[in-house]
C-alpha cells in the first residue's frame, strides 16, 4: 500500500516496527539456500526459506513430502535461545537508527524514530539508508510506521509493509484491518465475528459502553492504545556494558571465507553498538572454536578506531584470507577488546560513505596483511638534516601524525645514491632550487648540501643533491 507522506509535526509520535518472519530460521542459517525450521514434534515443515519456497516446499508440508521434492533440503530444530541472541544482535544494529529500541519477542523490533528525522533528512532517507543495510544481514522482514506502538505493530504483523507519517494517515489505513489480525484472542474473535464485525472500524464504531460491558474492560484499553487515546509506556533494550557475540554453527565449517556471512552481522551489530554508546573500537578479538573445543584466537586492530561495519568487515577478511583452517570450527565469537570515544567534530555519526580513503584505513589494512612490525609510526625530529629528521615511533599509538615540510618527498632512501654522470644535468631537468642545507658541526655527520626538486626524462620527479665536492646524490622521490 502506498501513501502519500504528510509530513509529521516536531510534537508527533511515530514509531517504525520490523518483523522478521523468517528469524527462526534465519538466525541458525550459515548462508542462503533450500532450508526449513521443524516443528515442535520435528515432524513438519514449521517454517521455509524463501529458496525453499521457490522450490514447492512450504510450511505444514511433511518431512518425507519435502525431502521427496528437495533432497537437497537442510532442516533445523527450533533453538529459541538462539532466536532471543539474534533479536538483540538485531536490537543492536538498530542503535544506528534510533536510541530507542524495544524488543518484541520471538521475532520483532519496535524503534521511536520521531526524534531522529531530522539526523536523516526525513523518514524517506532514514527508510533507504535502514533498507541498505538491511540488505547486508540478509533477513526476510515486514514493515510498518505507526502514531503508536501498537498501530506499528499490527500493520507490520499484518503485511501492510508501509513508511508513512501522520496521525491521519494511520488511522485510515488502520480501520481497513481485518479482525484477525489484531492478536486478540481466539475466542474474543468469534464472538466478534458472530456480531458481523470484520474490520476494526466496525469495532471502533461500537459505542464504549457496549465494548466495555459485552467484552470487558481490558479491549476498551486495548483499542485506546491502538488509536493514541491510552498511553502505551514501552520498556528500551539497553545495550551491555562490554560487547561480545558468539555464534554456533548447525554444521562444521572448513574454509575460513565462510565465515564472513555470520560476521557481517556481528559487525553490524557492533556498529550500531559503538554509535549507540559514541565510541569506537580499537581492537577486536576473534576466537575460532574448533570441533575439540580448542580456541583459535586471532587480534584485528584498527589504528585510529572506527565504527564503521564496513571497514571492519575489510579488515577482518584480510585476515581470514591468511587463515588456513587445520580443523572444523562450530562456532565464532567476537569480542572488543578496547575501545575509545569518538571526536564528535570529526565524525559523523550517521555517515555511510567516505568522501575519501582515511589513512588510518590504509595503515590498519596493512598491518593486519604485513604484519604488525612490518609498518611501523614514525615522528619528526628537531633536526634539519633528512636522514637524522624522522624516527620510528615505539608506542606504536596513533597521534595525529606530524606535517611533512613542504618540498620534501614522500619516499626518502635509507642512504643517499650517487647520480651518474650521464644523468646529471641537464639531462635531468632542475624544476625547484637549491635549498641549501648545512648543518651537523657538532658531531662527526655534518653536511653541506644544495637540494633541488627534478625531474627524470621518464616523467618522476626527485629530490637529488650536490655535496661540496660538487657530486650529486638522489636522496629521494616524490609520489
Amino acid at each position: 500500500m502506498s501513501m502519500p507522506i504528510t509530513p509529521a509535526t516536531e510534537h508527533d509520535p511515530l514509531w517504525l516496527y520490523l518483523h522478521f518472519p523468517l528469524l527462526a530460521l534465519e538466525a541458525q542459517q550459515l548462508e542462503a539456500g533450500i532450508a526449513g525450521l521443524l516443528d515442535d514434534r520435528g515432524q513438519k515443515l514449521a517454517l521455509c526459506s524463501y529458496e525453499a519456497g521457490q522450490a514447492g516446499l512450504e510450511p505444514g508440508m511433511a518431512i518425507a513430502t519435502a525431502f521427496s521434492i528437495c533432497p537437497e533440503l537442510e532442516l533445523f530444530h527450533p533453538n529459541p535461545e538462539r532466536v532471543q541472541q539474534q533479536l538483540e544482535s538485531l536490537a543492536l544494529w538498530a542503535g544506528s537508527f534510533s536510541a530507542q529500541v524495544v524488543l518484541c519477542p520471538p521475532e520483532g523490533l519496535l524503534l521511536e524514530i520521531a526524534s531522529m528525522l531530522h539526523y536523516f533528512d526525513g523518514l524517506k532517507s532514514l527508510w533507504q539508508q535502514m533498507q541498505t543495510r538491511l540488505r547486508t544481514l540478509g533477513f526476510h522482514i515486514r514493515y510498518a510506521t505507526g502514531h503508536t506502538p501498537l498501530a506499528a505493530r499490527l500493520l507490520a504483523r499484518g503485511g501492510r509493509s508501509l513508511c508513512i507519517e501522520g496521525c491521519e494517515a494511520h488511522l485510515q489505513v488502520l480501520q481497513l484491518l481485518p479482525i484477525n489480525q489484531l492478536e486478540l484472542p481466539a475466542k474474543q474473535q468469534d464472538q466478534l465475528r458472530g456480531m458481523g464485525l470484520l474490520r476494526l472500524e466496525q469495532l471502533q464504531a461500537l459505542p464504549r459502553e457496549a465494548i466495555s460491558s459485552r467484552f470487558g474492560p481490558k479491549l476498551l484499553d486495548y483499542l485506546d492504545r491502538i488509536s493514541g487515546q491510552r498511553p502505551d509506556p514501552q520498556t528500551f533494550f539497553e545495550p551491555p556494558p562490554l560487547f561480545q557475540q558468539f555464534h554456533e554453527f548447525s554444521r562444521e565449517v572448513e574454509n575460513s571465507m565462510a565465515l564472513l556471512f555470520p560476521l557481517r552481522r556481528m559487525l553490524e551489530s557492533l556498529a550500531g553498538y559503538l554509535r549507540r554508546t559514541e565510541l569506537l573500537a580499537q581492537q577486536l578479538e576473534l576466537a575460532l572454536v574448533e570441533r575439540d573445543g580448542a580456541h583459535e584466537l586471532y587480534s584485528i586492530g584498527h589504528a585510529a578506531g572506527s565504527a564503521d561495519a564496513e571497514t571492519w568487515l575489510g579488515l577482518c577478511k584480510l585476515r581470514l584470507e591468511q587463515i588456513k583452517l587445520q580443523k572444523p570450527v562450530l562456532a565464532l565469537q567476537l569480542e572488543v577488546e578496547r575501545f575509545k570515544g569518538q571526536q564528535q567534530q570529526s565524525y559523523d555519526l550517521f555517515e555511510r560513505r567516505k568522501q575519501a580513503e582515511d589513512p588510518m584505513d590504509l595503515l590498519s589494512r596493512l598491518r593486519v596483511r604485513l604484519g604488525e612490525n612490518a609498518v611501523q609510526p614514525v615522528a619528526l625530529c628537531a633536526d634539519h638534516r633528512p636522514e637524522l629528521s624522522w624516527q620510528f615511533r615505539a608506542d606504536k599509538k596513533e597521534k595525529g601524525g606530524s606535517v611533512l615540510p613542504r618540498g620534501r618527498p614522500g619516499w626518502l632512501l635509507q642512504k643517499p645514491q650517487q647520480i651518474a654522470r650521464q644523468q646529471l644535468p641537464p639531462h635531468i631537468e632542475l624544476l625547484a632550487g637549491p635549498e641549501r642545507i648545512s648543518s651537523g658541526w657538532w658531531d662527526t655527520r655534518q653536511v653541506r648540501r644544495d637540494y633541488y626538486i627534478g625531474r627524470w626524462v621518464d616523467g618522476r620527479y626527485g629530490w637529488l643533491f650536490r655535496d661540496a665536492g660538487g657530486d650529486w646524490f638522489l636522496h629521494g622521490w616524490f609520489g
